[in-house]
């Protein structure tokens, strides 16, 4: 892949990102970083500059917009700007950063979509007790309800081919929390995406706590029957696209996703409209 941004959404992450970025850009030193912070208060933004590395994009947003449209902002940065492949991941320490030449060899062999997967042949996951249980439960549950031949759908470690995903109605992409996760691989799947994954470890995160709120495994049992009368509709629906358009409050030239009457959201600032 010629142009590879690398995408990290930030909520006070100041303890991980100083020795992530510095990982990032070894193993993929030719891409281009951007990094969403979320109105960190523990000094995220000044650690990531303090670092002095090249081709690093920092945009700060207002808190509670929410992971979902940090990850959807992400997307249309990379449509915009053409670059040739995105690569997604926690900022948290998790992921590895090795494992990002090994989404973007699948994506050389003609992949759409490459997940890293915990639950594959071969992956591996450091949660123990309920919350194991709990992942692993919800993405068999994923895995069998949606019908999709995958073993990974709540991740964020993932690289996409940025040609096939102007095929995608980002609008449907938003959603609460961590939903965006599990409904952009349903949305890819409907779109015809060659998704592929291959096998990761999954570490404990590094410094800071989980973002994720104790309600989340009830959103995503609802985000689980959307989904699946969704995929039963597709048929349907697909072609109900919504277009992206310059935000009148930010300026951002491709951040309001509405649907080219002015109704809409802005994944940059918020605003809403008309």
């Amino acid at each position: 892949m010629a142009r590879v941004l690398v995408f990290l959404a930030t909520r006070n992450e100041a303890g991980n990102v100083t020795s992530l970025l510095p990982a990032i850009r070894e193993r993929v030193p030719d891409a281009d970083v951007l990094v969403v912070d979320d109105e960190s208060n523990d000094g995220t933004v000044d650690a990531i500059r303090s670092l002095g590395l090249p081709r690093v994009t920092v945009i700060q947003r207002r808190a509670g917009l929410g992971l979902g449209t940090a990850h959807v902002f992400a997307l249309l940065h990379a449509m915009h700007h053409d670059y040739d492949a995105i690569v997604t991941m926690d900022a948290d320490l998790s992921h590895d950063p090795a494992d990002i030449p090994v989404l973007l060899a699948a994506l050389d062999a003609g992949a759409d979509l490459c997940v890293g997967s915990r639950y594959m042949a071969g992956g591996t996951c450091d949660y123990v007790g309920w919350r194991r249980f709990l992942s692993v439960a919800g993405n068999a549950a994923y895995r069998r309800v949606l019908g999709l031949p995958l073993h990974e759908f709540t991740t964020s470690l993932r690289a996409f081919r940025v040609s096939r995903l102007r095929s995608l109605d980002v609008g449907r992409l938003i959603s609460n929390g961590y939903s965006f996760f599990t409904t952009t691989m349903a949305e890819a799947a409907m779109h015809g995406f060659a998704i592929a994954e291959v096998p990761i470890h999954f570490h404990k995160r590094g410094y800071g706590v989980s973002k994720i709120p104790p309600f989340e495994i009830f959103r995503a049992m609802r985000n689980l029957v959307r989904l699946r009368r969704r995929m039963r509709d597709a048929a349907a629906v697909l072609g109900d696209a919504k277009s992206c358009m310059p935000c009148a409050a930010c300026d951002v030239p491709y951040s309001f996703v509405g649907d080219g009457a002015g109704s809409g959201v802005c994944v940059s600032c918020g605003a809403r409209g008309p």
